[in-house]
């Protein structure tokens, strides 16, 4: 039997989302957890918080909206891959994640690696050169070392790019961080799709 307060933190956590009140879907639970007084109850998952996101965008855009919305933020994820590819003409770049299928919901953060011998200075500067700004670093522990992260917002997505070496291709549709399998997209692929 499912907790009816955890429904209730994910439905806060999906509107603080909505609100852009939360930077990301664990920062929205603890504060609607916080702010409904819950924090003893049991937390929900990312799933649920994302299909009480995506039901009140539906319920705001309508579904000709929602679907309008997700092609955007595809169509951006598409501009930055192309972007990198053509700049860094040696690499690859990889939708990866929800978004490799087209699941893209308020406050998900599209997820892109790049293969790639550059470093984090050459591509910053790339896409400076192509007229990306407010870059944010990160580096992250994942199963295979560490790696860096470029962070962007555009347009309001906002997008996470992965630098992996290059040999780490053949891993592609693998999760960086449990290594459990995940959906993966080329530019090819994403344009068709």
């Amino acid at each position: 039997m499912s907790d009816p307060r955890t429904d209730r933190i994910a439905r806060e956590a999906a509107r603080l989302l909505g609100l852009g009140c939360a930077g990301d879907i664990a920062a929205a639970i603890r504060s609607a957890a916080d702010a409904l007084g819950l924090a003893e109850a049991r937390m929900p998952s990312h799933g649920r918080v994302r299909r009480h996101a995506q039901a009140m965008s539906m319920q705001a855009l309508g579904q000709a909206g929602y679907i309008e919305q997700q092609k955007k933020a595809l169509g951006i994820a598409e501009q930055l891959m192309a972007a990198c590819e053509h700049a860094l003409p040696e690499s690859a770049a990889l939708l990866v994640g929800r978004a490799a299928t087209g699941e893209v919901d308020l406050g998900s953060t599209i997820h892109i690696r790049l293969y790639t011998r550059a470093s984090i200075p050459q591509i910053t500067q790339q896409l400076v050169a192509l007229g990306y700004e407010d870059l944010s670093y990160k580096t992250i522990e994942t199963r295979y070392g560490r790696m860096n992260q470029i962070r962007l917002l555009e347009e309001g997505v906002e997008i996470a790019l992965t630098r992996c070496p290059p040999e780490l291709r053949s891993q592609a549709n693998t999760d960086l961080f449990s290594g459990k399998p995940i959906e993966a997209i080329d530019l090819r692929g994403l344009r068709r799709q």
